[in-house]
């Protein structure tokens, strides 16, 4: 090339363009979620945000889950929709798959198929563990297809009213059979409210009015139908906004709403719902301190090096404790597993300005050198827990293997690397979502801490060896109740949970308690027990059925292992004897069924008059042995509801 005075000119040399080899480049999620070797590593990445492109990636996460671990128990899941629901199916797969389980899927004919709320449906039949109503507004409503701005304050409330009476109807219908836990889900509408921006402070809100319907209609379910609960699509919507959660090519073509991240996601809590069914319920969190309450390591920074505060990433360990104390209110006991020194630890429990968890939080620590195996092995005999019921939170590789290896039945969850993580690090750990809420939930903590008290006084006392003087100083209280429809939640909670002390192991939810309650020849008893250091809640419970004039049988006899060591299951037993007797029962039948946890109890019948007989059976002649008087006992007995009168 020339200039016009003929000069040569140098032509400008474009910058090199450079492409990166294919496998250097970001790797996408599905290829990264291939890439993990354990279900622990597979399930953090998920948990990190990564979502398969779509079904068929899905379904090569799930053949990747199985072959890491092949599923142990079978989750059967039916679905009553009036939008297209198998389209699911590769997402409940997978969500399955890297718990360990194999989701099993029936779906109703499509629409509002009342016809499956029968004792013979295919869904009956299909005995699913949980059943998903997938509902939209308008099945509630056919108003509810249109805007409902424009119908005043009295038009608004009196459609309220009929779509809770609408949905009340359909969820009664099916709750009167065997389906298992009930799941309700409203589809969130494809666009914004009817009012755009302004419908946040019109006097006839959308949202407002939508808010307020929710809140009825969790509350109705919450106090008229056990073994149910409202999944809030909304807050699935929140999570993976509305570009997320809608596909308008699938939903204007098949009627199928879900985008991959909501597939995913709602497919997520489903089989929470279900893993909180079929499996033990997480009880306890042990959580590890340095690099996971707060960043560094507290012997070697000191308080001033450590990071927890205001600024980054100190802020980011100030946020997770605040998640840790939120799980708490579900009722999970904390607890604490270190290996450091427990002076440093306590200088930051109780004097840091920004530590969240203070000492007071923690039902049991151990802040050692002790292997941490051992100290989680230490910490179930102190909580009288089973070691499946805990869950393991730690930062190090080591660590985490280490108690993977030696207890494998405790669920380990690594805190991530990346700071920005590890606040949400525990959102998505299936066990710790909880089903119902009770008073004892709330109170968990406490009541250990009491027991640690109540373990001072006997070490005080000389415990059994002072002759009963530690139980006499207890000043003990044992409330009893015969078919509580109050504390239906907490008896089905104890029948699902308690492990040990447990004569039967037999599950009941709470229909079925209901069921019982409404039944002559059934009584349900619970007992609640109080001392000088508190209240431990309702703690025991025995189903007994009247089954001839003289002949009583008791189906299940069970108590929480915090109780133990007090003679409460002895003036439990006594009591509900007498009450026996006093009906005319002259036999009481029981069984003791063996599992790998309840060896606790295998000589609890015959240490307590009741002789073998045929089948695994005992009994007890109670004219040979009658029960003993009340008196005999440490425990002041109150019977605060007696026992129906069978007509």
């Amino acid at each position: 090339m020339e200039s016009r005075a003929g000069t040569p000119v140098r032509p400008v040399p474009k910058p090199p363009v450079s492409y990166p080899p294919p496998r250097l480049m970001a790797i996408s999620d599905t290829e990264k979620l291939l890439s993990t070797e354990s279900l622990a590593q597979l399930r953090a990445e998920l948990g990190a945000g990564r979502v398969p492109a779509g079904p068929a990636q899905a379904q090569q996460v799930t053949a990747h889950a199985k072959a890491l671990l092949a599923p142990s128990q079978a989750l059967r899941i039916g679905f009553v929709h009036t939008y297209t629901s198998d389209l699911l199916d590769p997402w409940m797969a997978m969500s399955g798959a890297v718990q360990g389980l194999d989701v099993v899927c029936h779906h109703a004919p499509y629409g509002l198929a009342l016809q499956e709320a029968s004792a013979q449906s295919a869904l009956v039949q299909f005995q699913p563990h949980v059943t998903v109503l997938l509902l939209q507004r308008e099945d509630l409503h056919p108003g509810l297809s249109r805007p409902i701005t424009g119908l005043g304050k009295e038009g608004q409330a009196q459609m309220r009213a009929q779509a809770l009476q609408r949905v009340q109807e359909i969820v009664s219908l099916f709750r009167e059979h065997k389906v298992g836990q009930m799941v309700v889900s409203f589809l969130p509408r494809l666009a914004g409210p009817t009012l755009g921006l302004y419908d946040a402070q019109a006097e006839t809100s959308e949202s407002v009015w939508w808010a307020t319907f929710k809140a009825e209609f969790g509350q109705w379910l919450r106090s008229s139908v056990p073994s149910s609960l409202f999944l809030d699509l909304d807050e699935v919507l929140l999570d993976v906004g509305r570009a997320g959660f809608f596909d308008k090519r699938f939903w204007y073509s098949a009627r199928f709403p879900f985008a991959s991240a909501a597939a995913r996601e709602l497919s997520r809590r489903l089989v929470a719902v279900g893993m909180a069914v079929v499996r033990p319920k997480a009880k306890v969190l042990v959580l590890d301190a340095d690099n996971t309450l707060w960043g560094g390591v507290i012997g070697e920074d000191g308080m001033d090096g450590i990071k927890l505060g205001p600024d980054y990433p100190g802020n980011v360990f100030v946020d997770f404790q605040r998640r840790i104390l939120d799980l708490q209110q579900r009722g999970l006991i904390l607890a604490m597993c270190s290996k450091n020194n427990a002076a440093d630890v306590d200088e930051v429990l109780k004097q840091h300005p920004h530590q969240v968890l203070r000492d007071e939080h923690f039902a049991a620590r151990r802040v050692n050198w002790v292997p941490k195996a051992d100290n989680l092995s230490s910490l179930a005999k102190e909580l009288n827990l089973g070691l499946d019921s805990f869950i393991f939170v730690d930062d190090s590789d080591h660590e985490c293997a280490a108690v993977r290896h030696a207890l494998p039945q405790v669920e380990v969850v690594q805190v991530p690397s990346r700071a920005t993580e590890v606040a949400t690090c525990l959102d998505q750990v299936a066990r710790l979502e909880i089903l119902s809420l009770t008073s004892e939930d709330l109170a968990k903590t406490e009541m250990y801490a009491q027991d640690r008290r109540r373990r001072e006084l006997m070490d005080d006392t000389g415990g059994a060896a002072a002759g009963g003087d530690y139980l006499q100083r207890l000043a003990m209280k044992m409330t009893v109740r015969f078919d509580a429809a109050a504390n239906l939640t907490r008896l089905a909670q104890l029948t699902q949970k308690t492990n040990q002390f447990n004569l039967s192991t037999k599950r009941y939810d709470e229909a079925q308690l209901k069921q019982m309650l409404q039944e002559e020849e059934w009584w349900v008893a619970d007992f609640s027990l109080a001392d000088v250091f508190g209240d431990s809640g309702v703690v025991g419970l025995a189903l007994v059925q009247l089954r001839a004039p003289g002949l009583a049988h008791i189906d299940t006899f069970l108590m929480s292992c915090r109780v133990i060591g007090r003679t409460a299951e002895d003036a439990f037993l006594n009591t509900l004897l007498r009450r026996l007797a006093e009906r005319g029962v002259e036999t009481v039948t029981a069984e003791y069924i063996a599992t790998a946890k309840n060896d606790l109890v295998k000589s609890f019948l015959p240490d307590r008059g009741f002789q073998p007989a045929e089948a695994g059976q005992f009994q007890r002649d109670l004219l040979r042995a009658p029960p003993q008087a009340e008196t005999e006992f440490p425990i002041q007995i109150l019977m605060a509801q007696p026992p129906k009168v069978r007509q």
